[in-house]
């Protein structure tokens, strides 16, 4: 799972982030750009993890019970049900949006039990549902757009040469946290950590994912009229922050004997380190759902100078005081760093919504 999520990240070189900023008559050439990028990100994988250095690097990373061909081929499943996913959301297709994103954990759980095809085939089979709707997608290409989409490849190539190591470096600044309290703490604090983060921060982010992409429909169809979408913007923000202080205030009342009635005596479930743990996630689901206009206004260098400049921040902050303060002084000193980068990332969104 963590690695198919890692490919529905990056498998299509950002090139699924483009169907947001491009035309309705480009759409469907950049999503067969898209699936192409998938299957060129497969075949580099594969040669990878089999020449002699990739193998042993993979090794240690993975183990042997993981073959390969299945690395290479989560790439490429990951990579069509993502660009897949994107430009139903792009033509307005909620629906079927909806569809791909029930069916995916369906299929996975139903092939697991009934299949003797193993958990990791399994899931894979649950990212294959994208595939009728694929080719479904991909049969209204006319034979004009096909002398077409390399050139749409490389107007678009400021998606994998910007938006790509931005997205790899927002992986790595999320897994900071988790990283340094298990090396600088204990296991036990890691795991309440996790577990508490999963239980109240998942659903938040799933939110903020479900309004994101809809801001990317109604925000991309006001851009591409010539219009600015800045009111709009503001009023989803001013939406999402009551909505998180409501979710925050709930947390508070209780976050604590829910989680402890759900997990019991074994996890740390005071309010304290509820809210504190839940904080980072809030501010960033208020902010998170508007990253769409620096794609829609194509300002991708403005987008990774922030997330480099986060990164550092995070990376810094972690590496002076983890270890040397208490974990509840550091989440706090997180909470902070996170609210101060964010506030800089909505300014800069919106002077680009102008």
């Amino acid at each position: 799972m963590a690695v198919c999520n890692v490919f529905v990240a990056v498998a299509c070189l950002r090139y699924d982030a483009a169907l947001n900023a491009s035309a309705d008559n480009q759409i469907i050439r950049i999503f067969v750009v898209a699936c192409l990028a998938a299957a060129i990100t497969a075949a580099l994988v594969l040669a990878f993890v089999c020449s002699r250095w990739g193998e042993r690097l993979f090794r240690q990373a993975v183990g042997t019970h993981l073959s390969p061909y299945w690395i290479a081929a989560a790439a490429l499943i990951c990579g069509i049900y993502q660009a897949t996913s994107t430009l139903t959301i792009r033509r307005g297709q909620f629906g079927w949006s909806s569809v791909l994103r029930a069916g995916q954990p369906t299929t996975f759980s139903v092939a697991a039990i009934t299949l003797p095809i193993g958990l990791i085939g399994s899931c894979l089979l649950g990212f294959l549902t994208a595939l009728p709707l694929a080719a479904k997608f991909i049969a209204g290409l006319r034979s004009t757009d096909v002398r077409e989409v390399a050139s749409e490849a490389w107007r678009f190539r400021e998606f994998p040469l910007m938006s790509l190591p931005t997205s790899i470096l927002d992986t790595v600044s999320l897994a900071i946290p988790i990283w340094f309290i298990s090396s600088q703490y204990s296991s036990m604090d890691a795991g309440n950590f996790a577990q508490a983060q999963r239980l109240l921060a998942a659903p938040v982010m799933l939110f903020a994912l479900a309004v994101g992409q809809v801001f990317m429909k109604r925000a991309g169809d006001v851009v591409r009229a010539g219009q600015s979408a800045r009111g709009f913007q503001r009023r989803v923000v001013i939406s999402l922050a009551g909505a998180t202080c409501v979710l925050v205030a709930f947390v508070a009342l209780f976050g604590s004997p829910v989680l402890s009635l759900l997990l019991g005596n074994h996890w740390r479930t005071d309010t304290a380190f509820l809210l504190l743990v839940f904080a980072p996630v809030a501010v960033r689901s208020c902010v998170s759902p508007v990253t769409g206009i620096f794609i829609l206004k194509r300002r991708l260098r403005i987008c990774a100078i922030w997330q480099t400049f986060y990164f550092l921040v995070t990376a810094g902050l972690f590496w002076s005081f983890a270890g040397n303060v208490s974990l509840e002084r550091l989440l706090a000193a997180y909470v902070g760093s996170e609210f101060f980068c964010y506030v800089i990332y909505l300014l800069l969104a919106d002077r680009v919504a102008l």
